[in-house]
């Protein structure tokens, strides 16, 4: 639901595949704005709210398992596989330096599995899922205004569990149109020539 009156709700879906070993490297989507802002009639559009949900679509009701990797695996082994995604108006060409402190990052989520296998390698002996969300409203709690589309990144790394599938992720992006004054405009002219 919007948060305000004149807040827009936009939606989108974007794909990535996963290699064979379940790793995916750094690759961007592109959610277009363009019918909301325009730089010569100095609008934007104030970011508030960014949703993701990650989807496997072939499995039980599209539902992307916490587990991110087999767990059989050697014994005594330990072993991580994660997910990143980020909404920004930069592309970063490493996926390492994004962080909370990057600039033009709006937010970010994290899924990370660690496991510890059992003495025998036929299980785990010591499991933990997390997810680690810097949403909008934690980032940029006044909105974050763009005047040029979002980028929507995405990597992952030792993901065996969900290796070659090709995963979604729904976007809900809440935002206002906002119009900008000069000293907004000085700002942010940066967004549209680093995309």
């Amino acid at each position: 639901m919007a948060k305000g009156s004149r807040d827009l709700i936009l939606r989108d879906r974007l794909q990535v595949t996963l290699d064979g070993s379940g790793d995916a490297a750094l690759v961007y989507g592109r959610v277009d704005l363009s019918d909301f802002v325009n730089v010569v009639k100095r609008e934007g559009m104030a970011i508030k709210e960014i949703r993701y949900q990650l989807r496997n679509p072939s499995a039980p009701n599209g539902v992307l398992a916490p587990m991110l990797q087999n767990t059989v695996i050697g014994a005594g082994s330990a072993y991580t596989a994660s997910i990143k995604l980020f909404a920004t108006t930069t592309a970063y060409e490493n996926i390492e330096d994004v962080g909370i402190a990057s600039p033009d990052v709006i937010s970010i989520l994290e899924q990370t599995t660690s496991l510890i296998a059992d003495g025998t390698g036929l299980g785990a002996g010591a499991l933990q899922n997390s997810w680690l969300h810097f949403g909008t409203p934690d980032l940029h709690p006044q909105g974050y205004n763009v005047v040029s589309d979002l980028l929507i990144g995405i990597g992952a790394q030792n993901c065996g569990a969900i290796a070659g599938a090709t995963l979604e992720i729904d976007l809900m992006v809440i935002g206002e149109p906002v119009k900008l004054n000069e000293a907004d405009m000085t700002e942010m002219l940066t967004q549209q020539q680093d995309l």
